[in-house]
């Protein structure tokens, strides 16, 4: 991190204090002695930046390696308009225009280097967080994510979850080096962050004297303001009350803190020495992919950088053509799930996708999706967001090789109506979005399984639950935990889906450990949920079930969903089990709770129990081998009458031995007793009408 001839060490930079932390980084960032601070005159934006157009969402964005005294323009089109995707140049072509320092035909090793090591500047960018992190959900969840892109903000290296290209929004910035700016209003950014408790940090990255790219992270504070703990309130009706709205912003302004706008961003939350550290963890995360690319350009040329740059994004492009091509039906297949309610009594409500492709160009069209709801479960969806989500299904699901980069974004044609559930009107609440978000795969994996069922996965636990616990202890001294649970990923082609497990990318839970050391709580039982799974010939992931004891008073909120339409099944495998939530007070008596709610009181010796969906199950339960259930139920996986009812295997007394006469017996009355199977197996829907589409105006 620290510029040679510094003494700095990386360690230094970690422990430090707000003030040693911020004097550290101005340092880092002051000019060399003879070396100009003055910029020069601003010319006018045409003149500096050259824009590109994502396809589908009429935004222009301006990323072009522009010198570091020009400003960084952005212009911004009205929301909605169809806009053709300006064709992207090749890596060849780039070489070509480099004067020729990289033939990527014939040296395919500068690229395979560059590319490993900006995935590993993204790895050291999320070491460097975790190690400075302050709040468990950064620190040990591990949900922040790491991007490197180039000068136009197309990520080359990184992890789903984010998008730079609309990070800017609608201001104008003259970058320098030493610059940091922060941005969390998805309105502001058109859902390049998903809600306001998510921080993006954006810092360029120069070489001689010109833009060579970005270093960015986004990370989940504890708490932005508003009126519930964790700032996640399931009655919000409006964004306005939801937290703090922070614009793209400077706050730091060549190495030097703009103090101002720090103080007032953390005057606004109840953490803010917490958030305060998160922030200070994720520049300095940024700031070392910063000195890793410089390196690169260093060791390589900047040249051959953004030559190599071309050409990884062209290798993605290349493998998704295939993709699309074997994987996608030029015949539109539809798809539709829903989502349970929206935490203030509205629901269920309708996603619609419809899927097909036109030669080497896939589409991906939202329109029948139900309108916004007027509670917080709304996911402002970036074009470009959805187009990570369809390269991330696709590429784990049918090329884990492949490289993940933006190389692919004009390949993928995007309608999200406006008004929807997905792109929603402003001020629409959107704090509890990720409901939706984690439901997108469920519809996604729908629409592509009915060109190829056997292929594709059932449904996972599709939500994203929260467990809020908030309160002063005897000692009056505040604390607050914010904790993600995770849930039962489906069953496979390949086989059984995991066990309480994240559907989002690179998450870990937080240790049992840690929430007791820094919380005044005990965690009585932390496990898988037995038999929540999807029967199947591959069984769905049970989910989790734990049981919190409190032992301060306090107030929780909880914020899940799937608790009203288990995950659904495929090709004979059933639905996974919904979600749960009991508030079991000291005296024994016992409330069931609603899956999203706040501000519920609990006394020391409370009890939660949080229960969380199962996934779907894939293929005929009959078929899984007897010897595997066995097994399941003596994992505890599964119980005996589930062994019996749903895969027809009867075990003897001691649950070890398989009876297999008689499991003979009951696979074949089992089998006479069912109908036909359709490919998707949905269970139990609720009786009250679904939410349709109020509008399909695109």
């Amino acid at each position: 991190l620290n510029p040679p001839g510094t003494s700095v060490s990386l360690d230094d930079l970690l422990k430090a204090s707000r003030d040693q932390f911020d004097k550290i980084f101005a340092d880092q960032m002051r000019p060399a002695p003879g070396e100009g601070t003055d910029s020069a005159a601003v010319p006018a934006a045409a003149e500096t930046t050259e824009t590109i157009e994502p396809g589908g969402n009429g935004d222009k964005r301006a990323f072009a390696p522009v010198p570091h005294d020009q400003a960084f323009a952005v212009t911004k089109e009205p929301p909605g308009e169809a806009a053709a995707a300006a064709p992207r140049r090749g890596a060849a072509s780039a070489a070509a225009d480099l004067g020729g320092h990289l033939d990527t035909a014939t040296s395919p090793v500068p690229v395979d280097l560059i590319e490993h090591a900006l995935a590993n500047a993204c790895d050291e960018m999320e070491a460097v967080r975790h190690r400075a992190a302050a709040a468990p959900i950064l620190d040990a969840r591990h949900r922040s994510i790491p991007m490197i892109t180039d000068a136009r903000g197309r990520m080359l290296a990184g992890r789903f979850g984010a998008c730079v290209t609309e990070m800017p929004g609608a201001e104008n910035f003259r970058l320098r080096p030493g610059d940091v700016v922060l941005q969390s209003d998805p309105y502001e950014c058109r859902g390049a962050v998903s809600h306001l408790g998510n921080w993006m940090v954006l810092v360029p990255i120069f070489h001689d004297d010109a833009l060579a790219g970005f270093a960015s992270m986004l990370g989940h504070m504890a708490d932005v303001g508003g009126p519930v703990p964790g700032s996640m309130p399931a009655a919000a009706t409006s964004i306005f009350g939801e937290g703090l709205r922070i614009p793209p912003i400077k706050i730091y302004d060549r190495g030097e803190p703009n103090r101002a706008v720090l103080d007032l961003i953390t005057n606004n939350t109840r953490t803010p020495k917490r958030n305060h550290g998160d922030l200070t963890a994720m520049v300095a995360g940024c700031r070392l992919g910063e000195r890793r690319v410089i390196e690169i350009c260093e060791r390589f040329g900047t040249d051959t950088y953004q030559a190599a740059s071309e050409a990884l994004l062209d290798r993605t492009n290349r493998v998704m053509r295939r993709l699309i091509v074997d994987g996608l039906p030029e015949e539109p297949q539809t798809f539709e799930d829903i989502v349970d309610d929206d935490g203030r009594g509205n629901g269920p409500f309708k996603m619609r996708l419809t899927v097909w492709r036109e030669g080497e160009h896939a589409f991906f069209d939202w329109t029948g999706t139900a309108a916004q709801a007027p509670g917080p479960i709304n996911f402002y969806l970036n074009d470009n967001m959805f187009r990570m989500c369809v390269g991330a299904h696709m590429m784990t699901g049918l090329d884990p090789r492949g490289l993940f980069n933006d190389g692919y974004y004009d390949l993928i044609g995007v309608t999200l109506p406006q008004g929807s559930l997905l792109r929603p009107d402003f001020p629409a609440a959107l704090g509890c979005g990720t409901h939706v978000l984690a439901r997108q795969f469920d519809v996604l994996a729908g629409a592509l399984a009915k060109n190829a069922p056997e292929q594709a996965a059932a449904a996972g636990y599709g939500a994203d639950p929260h467990f809020l616990y908030s309160g002063t202890d005897r000692q009056g001294r505040p604390f607050q935990l914010t904790e993600s649970l995770f849930g039962g990923i489906p069953g496979r082609p390949e086989g059984d889906g995991l066990d309480g497990h994240s559907w989002w990318p690179d998450s870990e839970n937080v240790s049992t450990e840690h929430l007791e050391s820094y919380f005044p709580l005990l965690v009585e039982h932390c496990g898988t949920r037995p038999d929540s799974g999807g029967a199947g010939r591959h069984r769905g992931g049970n989910g989790v079930e734990k049981i919190y004891l409190m032992l301060e008073d306090g107030e929780i909120s909880i914020h899940d969903d799937r608790h009203a339409t288990g995950p659904w099944g495929m090709i004979g495998g059933k639905p996974g089990a919904c979600s749960a939530k009991r508030l079991i007070k000291a005296d024994g008596t016992e409330q069931a709770l609603p899956s999203k709610v706040d501000h519920v009181r609990v006394q020391a010796g409370d009890r939660i129990l949080f229960r969380t969906a199962g996934g779907g199950g894939w293929g005929d339960p009959l078929e899984r081998e007897p010897r595997r259930v066995r097994d399941d139920v003596a994992r505890n996986l599964l119980t005996t009458d589930v062994a019996r009812d749903d895969y027809g295997v009867i075990l003897g007394g001691d649950g070890l031995n398989i009876d297999v006469r008689a499991t003979e017996d009951c696979r074949a009355t089992l089998r006479s007793r069912r109908g036909p199977s359709d490919p998707f197996e949905f269970g139990d829907r609720p009786s009250g009408g679904v939410q349709e589409s109020l509008m399909l105006d695109t």
